[in-house]
Formats: C-alpha cells, sequence, structure tokens
C-alpha cells in the first residue's frame, strides 16, 4: 500500500454503519428531503453515483410502492449496496448496477432522479443537469447535490481542494446555475457545519482505524516478519495520509466550502423566460 493509491474511494469504502451517507448530509436531512419530493404511489426512482445506496434505499423505505435503481462506477460500492438492500428487506424493489452515470440513459424515465456531488464527474454543473433532464419523467423531480463557497476561497483552499475558484460559486450564484440551465428549485437543504463535521470526522476516523489495524497486526503462526513489516509500513503510509486529510480540511477548507441539496423542477418551454438568472 502506497500513500497514492489511497483515495476518497478507499475511505468511503470503510465508513460501514458511520456514516452511509457519502456527503455532509444528516439521516434525518435525507428524509426531509425525500418526504419534500412528494412522490406518487409506484414512484420510480433513479440514483447516479449511489454510493453504497442510502438515498435510494431511503426512499424506498419511506416510499413502500416504489421501485428504486442505482448506478455507481464502484463495484464495490454496488455490491456494498445490494447487501444492505437485501439486509433491510428492499431487495425485491431494488436494482443496482456497476456502471458509469455519466452513461446511463433510459428508454423510461424517472420520478425522482438523484445526483449527489457528481457534477466533477460530469465536468461541471450545466452537463450534469443536461444529463438529467430526460431522465425525468413529467412532472418529476431531480434532487442534486452541489457544493458552493460559504466564503470567497483563498488561495490555500483552492490548492487543497483542487480546484478553481470559478469551480463553484456562492449559494445564490448556484441558484442562478440552476436557473439559467432551465431548472427551478422548489427546496433546499443547506448543510450545517455540524453535518460537514459529522462527516469529515466519520472519515478521519476511517483511516485512523484501517492504518492503526494496519500498523500494529498480530501474529499469527506462519506469518513472517518480513510480512509484517510490510504490513506495518502500509499502516504508517495510511496513518500518514490520514494526519494530512484531517490537517487539509481543519487548516485550509473547513468553512470554506458549503454543500446544498436541491429539489429542482424542469422548467417547460413556455417558461423559458424563467431561465435568466437576475443580473447583477
Amino acid at each position: 500500500m502506497r500513500y497514492d493509491d489511497i483515495d476518497s474511494e478507499a475511505v468511503w469504502n470503510r465508513l460501514g454503519d458511520d456514516h452511509p451517507v457519502l456527503g455532509p448530509v444528516s439521516e434525518d436531512s435525507v428524509d426531509r428531503l425525500l418526504r419534500r419530493a412528494r412522490l406518487k404511489p409506484g414512484a420510480r426512482v433513479l440514483d447516479l453515483g449511489c454510493g453504497l445506496g442510502a438515498w435510494v434505499l431511503r426512499a424506498l423505505e419511506l416510499h413502500p410502492d416504489a421501485v428504486g435503481h442505482g448506478v455507481d462506477v464502484s463495484a464495490p460500492h454496488i455490491a456494498e449496496a445490494q447487501d444492505r438492500a437485501k439486509d433491510r428487506g428492499l431487495d425485491a424493489r431494488a436494482a443496482f448496477q456497476a456502471a458509469d452515470a455519466r452513461a446511463f440513459t433510459s428508454r423510461q424515465p424517472y420520478d425522482l432522479v438523484m445526483c449527489v456531488g457528481l457534477s466533477d464527474a460530469f465536468g461541471g454543473l450545466r452537463r450534469n443537469l443536461d444529463h438529467l433532464r430526460p431522465l425525468v419523467a413529467p412532472g418529476g423531480v431531480a434532487l442534486v447535490g452541489e457544493p458552493f463557497w460559504e466564503r470567497e476561497p483563498d488561495e490555500r483552499a483552492l490548492a487543497a481542494l483542487g480546484v478553481e475558484a470559478s469551480t463553484h460559486t456562492g449559494l445564490a450564484g448556484t441558484v442562478d446555475r440552476f436557473a439559467a440551465a432551465g431548472w427551478a428549485p422548489v427546496h433546499a437543504h443547506i448543510s450545517s457545519a455540524a453535518e460537514w463535521d459529522d462527516f469529515q470526522w466519520a472519515c478521519v476516523g476511517a483511516l485512523a482505524r484501517w492504518g492503526l489495524d494496519a500498523a500494529a497486526p498480530s501474529a499469527p503462526a506462519g506469518v513472517g516478519s518480513r510480512d509484517i513489516l510490510r504490513t506495518a509500513r502500509d499502516g504508517q503510509e495510511i496513518l500518514r495520509y490520514m494526519a494530512d486529510y484531517r490537517d487539509t480540511w481543519l487548516r485550509a477548507w473547513r468553512g470554506t466550502l458549503g454543500f446544498a441539496t436541491f429539489l429542482l423542477r424542469p422548467v417547460p418551454p413556455w417558461a423559458a423566460f424563467l431561465r435568466l438568472p437576475r443580473q447583477v
């Protein structure tokens, strides 16, 4: 295990039940957003970039007649989502697919299309929204999670996050971007500092446990000192990554990057004039 082999997916695969929602959104907030979607009986639900399946599985629990489909490029995430669906008795109504969300199409649209924190993979918010539009059924809604700047980012924050200042905008500017793309926000949840801290500490804790368990392995019979040394070195690399992850968050961008989850309705052609954001 090398430092450069560790990434967000490796961290998220170890969150388990500590934080099944892969983002700074609490389970209570997930429930409120899903109830606000006001799904009709028999609704079809899609989650692009579903991660461990938390959003789609909770949608099915809140709407017993709904069926759900989750898509994620990570095969380990999909396997975990399938296990969670089975454990919660939802496997008959939930289907999960290991595939690139950017290439996903469907002949039959969905009543709720979710895509949380995936705009970067699509090449920006506008491309993300353009991809979602044909997937939303008439009268349906999209649930989109998007970062925004809580305050003007400094160079250290930009370097830590690996983005340009123009990648995101403030909250009002984010709403303008939705409007310019032909969507009307009908509700939003702004993640609190506590939600951010809970998610980030869950990630730090997962890394710490992973590294410490690797750095101090037991020595069962037949395991040589060379193998133990290699495992200990793996643990050191993981702990080094953990320290950098934690300190970069706490010192470089905590309080700068925000996150909001929006419920959106597509604006029909007859209301195209509503697409223009207010000019400032």
